[in-house]
């Protein structure tokens, strides 16, 4: 990871403004940046320790690093070697908080909040990749979406962004909720609003709705709000209370920004908005929604119509979400591993057969978790689906992902079905003598189940 400059400061600042008190050190020690895990700990960079963490580890990694300085409980400036300034907290965690809230409230940039059952990286990267061509754009790491994942994403802030894009994920009510305390975002996008958690909020997708909810309730109040016209649990979102903007997307349902004339191409799918064409290097219908929404927003802050379609075309599309790898026997293999919930399973199949054609289509289906009471169902929902659609196998690995080949065999499925153990040299094994030469396969499970190391063992080398 790139050191990005923080505002600029000095440690003997840096220890004021989080409470604490610069035991070891300089006080003019320029910081450059602030970390709380050791990996990216370099010069000119101060670390806030976790107590709670692998402690020795920690400290261990210090006496072969360099810092501004390390940010540590009251009692531990011993245990730190020499060649460290040491600041003492009463908490390093809470002291990285006051840090984040000071950034935050320094910055003139836009912050812009994501949400969304399914799309939340994608619409991101899109996103990032078109506002880069014309403002200085800061990103969330990775999928880092959670509110105890913040400061990972805040501490890189700096005076130079213009513009904030940051994922909100939700993991229970009250996540997101309170990462709009912190961002204060004037604009949201929510995707969708489907099963993803639902096990963790009552088994409700009401409850999803809610816990949704929280991005719209945090918005500034004359911000502004996009949303998915085609999406039925987007439904379920109440815009009473906003008195900003909204925005909505369509694709089916009449909407503010409409995509027309939807293709899948040879690398991906091409639409128009009006006479405008889009190209996007990703397969999928709901991949045009998540274009829709990153084109919403690049027209609220002006960015010219070329300059969005050279972003889209060329936005770097997230690892394992309908990725296209060449495996072994000319098969095209489209791993959708990273994770799952019925929807986006749906999703990936349609995906499967547009591009399968004429060749044999192979769906490798694995468990979906955190579905609480409604896994039996969404599963058996997910195999009547196949049914409808017909592909040449169903492969189902783990033991959840039985009720899909239960619920395709319900519904009449007279394709080949074969249910195996999460093991995936078996897998790969029963692949490599059953699928026939110049198949297309497509992998989905939830991140637990880890069907990309299936992939992995059949892709061409």
């Amino acid at each position: 990871m790139e050191v990005k400059e923080l505002y600029p400061m000095q440690l003997g600042r840096l220890a004021s403004l989080i409470g604490g008190r610069l035991l070891r050190g300089t006080p003019k020690t320029p910081v450059k940046h602030a970390v709380s895990g050791t990996r990216h700990l370099r010069e000119g960079v101060v670390w806030f320790c976790k107590p709670q963490k692998n402690t020795e580890k920690q400290l261990r990694s210090l006496r072969s690093k360099k810092s501004a300085g390390v940010v540590v409980p009251r009692g531990w400036s011993k245990r730190i070697p020499s060649s460290h300034a040491v600041i003492e907290v009463s908490d390093p965690q809470k002291a990285l908080w006051k840090l984040v809230h000071w950034q935050r409230a320094q910055s003139r940039a836009l912050f812009i909040g994501i949400t969304g059952s399914a799309g939340k990286t994608t619409t991101k990267e899109m996103l990032a990749s078109i506002l880069s061509t014309q403002y200085k754009v800061l990103k969330s790491v990775a999928n880092n979406n959670l509110h105890s994942l913040m400061p990972g994403n805040l501490t890189l802030l700096h005076p130079q962004h213009q513009i904030v894009i940051l994922e909100m994920g939700m993991a229970g009510f009250g996540n997101i909720r309170k990462q709009c305390q912190i961002a204060k975002p004037s604009l949201g996008i929510v995707t969708n609003v489907g099963e993803a958690h639902v096990g963790k909020l009552g088994d409700s997708l009401a409850n999803v709705a809610r816990a949704k909810q929280e991005l719209i309730d945090g918005l500034a109040p004359k911000g502004t709000l996009i949303l998915n016209a085609d999406d039925a649990g987007s439904k379920r979102l109440s815009t009473r209370r906003f008195r900003g903007k909204v925005i909505t997307l369509g694709i089916q349902n009449p909407a503010t920004l409409q995509a027309t004339r939807v293709k899948y191409t040879k690398n991906g799918m091409s639409f128009y908005i009006g006479k405008v064409p889009y190209q996007i290097p990703v397969w999928g219908q709901h991949n045009i929604y998540n274009a829709l929404a990153a084109i919403a927003v690049a027209k609220q802050l002006k960015v010219p119509t070329s300059k969005i379609q050279k972003g889209l075309q060329s936005f770097p599309a997230p690892r394992m979400r309908l990725q296209r790898i060449k495996g072994i026997k000319n098969w095209l293999l489209i791993n959708d591993c990273y994770n799952a919930n019925p929807s986006a399973m749906v999703a990936g199949l349609k995906v499967l057969m547009q591009v399968s054609g004429k060749k044999q289509s192979v769906a490798v289906l694995g468990d979906m978790h955190s579905l609480g009471k409604l896994s039996l169902q969404s599963h058996r929902q997910v195999g009547k689906f196949v049914a409808q659609i017909n592909p040449s196998t169903l492969i189902t690995v783990g033991t959840q992902a039985r009720q899909i080949a239960k619920g395709a065999s319900l519904a009449g499925y007279k394709g080949k079905i074969r249910s195996l153990p999460n093991q995936p040299e078996t897998v790969a094994h029963y692949l490599r003598k059953n699928i026939p030469t110049g198949s297309v396969l497509y992998f989905k499970a939830s991140r637990k189940t880890a069907l990309e190391k299936t992939v992995n063992k059949i892709r061409f080398r």
